[in-house]
């Protein structure tokens, strides 16, 4: 996946029930006397953000109103203990520097392996181990803090493992890239996790080599945190958090200016810049169709300050944090649909986030 966090986060606690929900109903091709399996299944969604701000530098172009369209297909199975997914997206590039383009992509193409009933391994293009859990203590959809971490990236090696409510998993992705596909350096991320009948919690990592000048990112270093706590069946609470430490080119020298439009640059001066972010969240179930969610949310760059050395020359409206509030509506049709809207105040990115999804 060459996207952002922010747009196609598949986590909280809404979207990981839809993706069950959507497992169970999955369109099954074949399965075989000996177990052998092949499941086909996908996403249909439609939507956007409403009021979207340009200047906060999450969106492609300064418009009101940004699609966020999407479609997703794709086939998992197993041959023995061996496993393997294939997955195709069309979706729209609306994050900052993509085209806006409607493009199609493979987001997942791996093999997976079952060492025992507690040990997995997975080799190919998927998403780094701590992908899975970064928005952990997160109950909303789309219009919260982002973590950052590395997302899926090809040539990656995963692990994960069960040791009663404990799990954890760590995965190495070489060359990673980032969203708009400049090179990133090899990652190393991970998580270790508790996970109790009404209380669970997570700690990741995660480091990067950095492009070593080759383009404007270097080393990194990142820490995050999630928590949920179900206080009744009805009425949850959660926490996260991150820091980070990323090491950014302040300036490029021309090295080869053969082609106009495709000049090669080597990056230098690096220096670490330090950003963290934090949410409180809950959600209340009223019915099997109806939730409420909200969340309040605090985030902090060194390049949105422009007292700073490493101001961007991009935000002049807040110093180097801002905070907002999230409140939205889930109505699910099915088990394996929803119909929301999520709405923001204060300094956030967009006004309003809605969209429908079916999970097949």
């Amino acid at each position: 996946m060459k996207m952002t966090t922010a747009h196609k986060t598949k986590l909280a606690a809404l979207v990981s029930a839809l993706l069950c929900a959507s497992s169970a109903h999955a369109a099954k091709i074949y399965q075989d006397e000996q177990g052998n399996a092949m499941n086909l299944y996908g996403e249909v969604g439609v939507g956007g953000h409403f009021g979207a701000n340009y200047e906060y530098g999450e969106f492609y172009a300064d418009q009101g109103y940004i699609d966020d369209s999407f479609a997703t297909l794709g086939v998992k199975g197993n041959n023995g203990d061996l496993q393997y997914r294939l997955e195709v997206d069309y979706e729209r590039e609306n994050w900052a520097y993509g085209s806006g383009d409607m493009v199609l992509s493979i987001d997942k193409l791996y093999l997976g392996y079952i060492l025992n009933d507690y040990h997995y391994v997975e080799f190919g293009l998927t998403d780094t181990a701590f992908d899975d859990y970064d928005k952990w203590g997160d109950f909303t959809f789309d219009t919260t803090v982002e973590t950052g971490e590395a997302g899926d990236q090809d040539a990656t090696v995963k692990y994960e493992g069960t040791y009663g409510s404990v799990k954890l998993g760590t995965s190495y992705s070489y060359n990673a890239q980032s969203s708009s596909g400049a090179l990133l350096g090899d990652v190393v991320n991970g998580y270790l996790g508790y996970f109790g009948d009404r209380f669970s919690a997570v700690v990741g990592l995660e480091g990067r080599a950095g492009s070593e000048g080759e383009s404007k990112y270097g080393e990194q270093r990142l820490v995050g945190f999630g928590m949920r706590f179900a206080l009744t069946d009805s009425l949850l609470f959660g926490l996260n958090a991150f820091y980070e430490e990323e090491d950014i080119a302040q300036s490029k020298t021309t090295v080869d200016a053969t082609d106009p439009n495709n000049k090669v640059y080597a990056f230098n001066d690096y220096q670490t810049l330090k950003n963290e972010g934090a949410l409180v969240s809950a959600k209340y179930i009223l019915t099997e169709q109806w939730e409420f969610v909200g969340s309040a949310n605090y985030e902090s760059y060194e390049k949105w300050e422009a007292d700073s050395e490493f101001w961007d020359g991009k935000n002049t409206d807040w110093g180097n944090s801002r905070t907002w509030g999230t409140l939205g509506v889930n109505f699910k049709p099915t088990r394996s649909s929803v119909i929301a809207i999520e709405g923001n105040v204060g300094e956030a990115a967009q006004d309003a986030y809605a969209y429908a999804r079916v999970y097949f």
